[in-house]
């Protein structure tokens, strides 16, 4: 695999400990902040938008959950693969 397309967990890291802080900032329970959560961020990426939809920072929210996401699923896959 080529390294410019390799997520390291210190990525992933980084992306939840940004998007915790931006959860901070906006009207959203306190337990759904949880980012490592696949559940949270399935949620949060169908009511994010209900009580945020004008914060400054909801859209690079949403775009991190939409990331969050896919990383989670493509570790899934690879666990199913092995």
């Amino acid at each position: 695999m080529n390294n410019m397309f390799r997520i390291e967990i210190e990525d992933v890291d980084r992306r939840q400990s940004a998007l915790s802080t931006i959860l901070d900032q906006m009207d959203v329970p306190s337990f759904r902040k949880d980012t490592s959560s696949l559940p949270n961020l399935r949620w949060l990426s169908r009511n994010l938008s209900i009580n945020n939809a004008k914060h400054p920072l909801h859209d690079v929210a949403k775009e991190m959950i939409m990331w969050l996401m896919k990383w989670h699923r493509s570790l899934a896959q690879v666990a199913k693969e092995n």
